[in-house]
């Protein structure tokens, strides 16, 4: 089975997209499954943390994943010698993002747009007009992944720091955070797989 289909079937928030075996209905993965997944196997406490805030809908999970966030970057800030005073926001801005993402506002989180584009006909004479065709296209405003960003402004007001101070200094640090937040939910992702790959067939 396609990943994006397995994905689909792990969270609440999940779509039911194929029917069940003898009873017929929809088959998902509870939060339950995912969370009884997520402790089987080697995998970090952030990765698990980030498991269950994402795909369990544990707000306990999400609360434990900001201080984590928050002592990490308290950590990397005291290591540079920068300020800590904004470690607070900065987590929940993270995990926020993380876990809600924002979806692209100009094909509404699909990937991809509708369109009409002119095309000529092979047997087409001479001096007729184009027809008008209709076809799917990848965004090109989110390259095809459907999910938008926030406004410098929107980051810096979740952050709880001005937007001149958190665009000049702070929205790198919270980018490379961010970035590490996604490489450990590619990590309970790939678990996921390998858990579920049977019922996922």
């Amino acid at each position: 089975m396609n990943p994006i289909r397995l994905v689909a079937k792990l969270t609440a928030r999940g779509v039911a997209i194929d029917g069940g075996g003898g009873g017929g209905g929809p088959v998902l993965i509870s939060a339950t499954d995912v969370a009884a997944a997520l402790g089987m196997g080697r995998l970090k406490p952030e990765a698990i943390l980030v498991g269950r805030a994402k795909f369990c809908d544990d707000n306990t999970a999400q609360l434990q994943l900001a201080g984590w966030v928050q002592t990490e970057l308290h950590r990397r800030c005291q290591r540079a010698g920068w300020k800590t005073d904004y470690c607070e926001g900065l987590a929940q801005l993270c995990v926020f993002e993380l876990i809600w993402p924002y979806r692209c506002t100009h094909c509404y989180g699909r990937g991809s747009v509708w369109i009409q584009q002119p095309e000529y006909r092979e047997d087409q004479e001479s001096g007729t007009p184009p027809v008008m065709v209709d076809r799917w296209l990848s965004c090109g405003r989110c390259k095809g992944t459907g999910q938008g960003r926030m406004s410098v402004r929107e980051r810096a007001a979740v952050a709880q720091i001005t937007k001149s101070r958190f665009s000049e200094t702070w929205a790198k640090r919270a980018d490379d955070m961010l970035a590490e937040l996604h490489s450990l939910e590619d990590t309970c992702l790939r678990h996921l797989w390998r858990q579920f790959a049977s019922d996922a067939a």
